[in-house]
């Protein structure tokens, strides 16, 4: 592979321009050795570059870095529409056909920069279901865990998320649920505590409805 042109397109991010074939991108955090950000700097600071073909290891590192930027771009195309989780996230990329060890590679740089937060997914989704669902901290926290969010971010996204709602307010919400389905009063109990409520908030909500 013979390098035709390199121009940086924003910073860190280097479109290169081959001889024969299109031209493709690369992040330089993304290289393995020091010799193919040598090849890039000195490749940039010509003022008339000529075409260059790298050492074998170097090309072979440009070609990873340009496979790992590709799976960034493809995380980014995700994160763009909506607020995304790493493991889902990865299953989408491997689904698209790219390996496991670039897509993890691409998705630590997006955590690192902040465009990926488990954190910020459990507080998006929590705020989105309470919308249409009347559920306690229990069953959250398994929804939550069952996705595959990291269990440290599920769990504060729902400490900040309960200390902003009333319990007892949301658990009567179920409790009406169940009412305007006619379900039978001695099974209501078993379904609030299905729907991840304390016993205690159940039994004042429970106490509460019978006077």
């Amino acid at each position: 592979m013979v390098i035709q042109e390199i121009e940086q397109t924003s910073p860190g991010v280097y479109k290169l321009t081959p001889e024969a074939g299109s031209a493709f991108f690369l992040r330089a955090e993304y290289f393995l050795q020091d010799e193919s950000l040598n090849f890039i700097s000195r490749f940039t600071c010509r003022l008339c570059p000529q075409s260059e073909e790298p050492e074998p290891v170097v090309e072979e590192d440009i070609l990873y870095a340009s496979l790992c930027y590709a799976a960034e771009s493809a995380a980014m195309t995700y994160l763009a529409r909506a607020e995304q989780y790493r493991v889902s996230l990865a299953k989408k990329l491997l689904a698209k056909g790219i390996d496991k060890n670039v897509i993890k590679v691409a998705l630590n740089h997006l955590e690192e920069v902040g465009y990926l937060d488990d954190y910020r997914f459990a507080g998006a989704w929590l705020r989105n279901r309470s919308i249409d669902h009347a559920e306690g901290r229990t069953r959250l926290e398994a929804e939550l865990f069952s996705r595959g969010v990291k269990r440290e971010d599920a769990k504060r996204a729902l400490d900040e998320y309960c200390a902003s709602v009333d319990e007892e307010s949301v658990c009567r919400r179920a409790l009406e649920k169940l009412l305007r389905k006619k379900v039978p009063s001695e099974k209501h109990y078993a379904a609030l505590v299905r729907l991840g409520f304390s016993s205690s908030t159940i039994r004042s909500i429970l106490s509460g409805s019978e006077c």
